[in-house]
């Protein structure tokens, strides 16, 4: 069986649709990841206020605190009433002094002693314009406050030197306060929901493509469970290149076999039914007349004459040469039906065969009157079949010309060269065929003898009877080789084969 290509093979779709849903998997679970676990913001509303609002509202406090720089009093409530409007934010603020020293948080309780004291020469470069909030001031910690700050604003009183500001308005952050224990048993819980997701993918997963598999196979077995019902027209889908669809094309050409076996069984269970009643019709005929000449030959003496006697052999002769040769093409067409007719082509001469066919035929066409002329081409080259079946063929073709030719008549041989091939006609000057007969003529056991008579029938000779087989049997040894039995013909115009 041929294989699909490696693209197309079975093993290579299963493992692509694994690989495509384990890539919507693992996306979705990334895009899932981004948005909730490393997503910068819980919701809109935070994100709104860290890049729209954040940047003024911290402009104005830092004017209002300007002021009140050296007196931590007053700047603590005011720092603590706007750090409880913003703590949803997850954001913290601190005023620093100009040395640099915790002044007022907006939560006293956790940042007064986390964060007692920062650098003012790092404050004074973060308050620049051209700082970067996404470096890290201090890499040697990460969890550093510093690193957690997102603006700084200088706290210049009215009238006041910028370049020596009073403090620093300092926003950040809020610090992560996770435990150890919550890391490891959250590390664990991680795990056990990363194995369960991991499971369920795969359960999932596996499911899907055996449902898409198992679906092909269920649609290939009820395809050959209807073909094995008796179906004989059922196929199995075979669209697919992959192994099943190979699989399918298999069953289709095996049913398509199987189909035709049984319909050529049929046809010769037809044809044996109707070769039984044929045969038993064609042999009970001239038996019924052969018991009759015996009976009237057994009567002997007085009662039968001389001459009588000698008409009466010659016409059981005669009808015994019938049965010879209707049990003679029984045979050779059951040779052929069964593939034993042992057909032999070499190379010979048409013309040599022809001649030979029509010296055959030389005293039954004298004894009706009948020329036999044969024609062919100067140039005519030699074909490739077997002599002996080809020549049954002319002879047959050649004996029914002169059967149904009248007296005075002609029956033509004529070979040409077309092309690579040779094309050869027997034509006769006869009665014709009615055209109601012409699509049965190479049928077994049909005579036509309704509008197709012997012409001319003189003394009991093979040509004055038919057994209904001779075109069967030459239109079957032309389809053997490759060719094509056909007729041309017209009541009273002759007709040429």
């Amino acid at each position: 069986m041929r294989q699909p290509a490696p693209a197309r093979s079975l093993h290579f779709r299963i493992t692509a649709a694994f690989v495509l849903l384990l890539a919507v998997g693992g996306g979705g679970y990334y895009l899932w990841l981004e948005r909730t676990l490393y997503a910068p913001y819980d919701d809109a509303e935070e994100k709104h206020w860290y890049e729209e609002l954040a940047a003024a509202e911290l402009d104005s406090l830092a004017a209002v605190l300007a002021p009140l720089a050296a007196e931590p009093g007053r700047a603590g409530p005011l720092l603590q009433d706007y750090g409880r409007g913003v703590a949803r934010y997850e954001a913290e603020l601190i005023v620093f002094d100009a040395a640099g020293r915790h002044a007022a948080s907006s939560a006293a309780d956790s940042l007064a002693a986390a964060v007692p004291f920062a650098d003012p020469a790092l404050l004074r470069d973060m308050s620049s314009a051209d700082w970067d909030f996404g470096s890290y001031p201090r890499a040697e910690d990460v969890s550093a406050y510093e690193n957690r700050v997102f603006a700084v604003r200088p706290l210049v009183p009215a009238g006041g030197d910028e370049a020596a500001p009073a403090g620093y308005l300092v926003a950040s952050f809020m610090p992560p306060t996770i435990a150890v224990g919550e890391l490891e048993a959250d590390a664990r819980r991680m795990g056990l929901h990363a194995a369960l997701l991991l499971l369920l993918y795969a359960a999932a997963s596996s499911t899907i493509i055996m449902l898409w598999t198992t679906r092909r196979l269920r649609r290939l077995s009820r395809g050959v469970a209807a073909f094995a019902a008796g179906d004989l027209g059922a196929r199995v889908p075979a669209s697919s290149a992959d192994e099943i669809g190979s699989l399918g094309r298999h069953i289709n050409t095996m049913a398509q076999r199987i189909a035709g076996m049984v319909d050529e069984l049929t046809r010769k269970e037809s044809f044996q039914r109707q070769l039984v009643a044929n045969v038993s019709h064609d042999l009970r005929t001239p038996l019924a007349s052969l018991r009759g000449y015996v009976e009237t030959l057994s009567l002997g003496g007085a009662q039968v004459g001389e001459q009588e006697r000698g008409r009466y052999l010659a016409v059981v002769t005669e009808k015994l040469d019938h049965l010879d040769r209707l049990i003679e093409h029984v045979l050779i067409l059951s040779r052929m039906d069964s593939g034993q007719a042992g057909f032999r082509p070499e190379d010979f001469s048409l013309g040599e065969l022809a001649g030979t066919v029509l010296d055959r035929c030389a005293q039954p066409a004298a004894d009706r009157a009948v020329s036999l002329d044969l024609d062919l081409d100067p140039d005519l080259p030699d074909v490739h079949a077997d002599p002996l079946q080809i020549g049954r063929v002319l002879q047959n073709l050649v004996e029914n010309g002169v059967k149904f030719t009248p007296a005075g008549g002609r029956v033509a041989v004529r070979a040409r060269r077309v092309g690579a091939k040779v094309e050869v006609e027997v034509a006769d000057t006869g009665v014709g065929i009615d055209p109601r007969d012409l699509p049965h003529i190479f049928e077994r056991f049909y005579t036509g003898d309704k509008s197709r008579t012997v012409a001319d029938a003189g003394p009991a000779d093979h040509l004055s009877r038919s057994s209904g087989l001779g075109l069967a049997i030459a239109a079957r040894i032309v389809e053997v080789h490759g060719a094509r039995l056909e007729v041309q013909s017209a009541p009273g115009a002759g007709s040429v084969f």
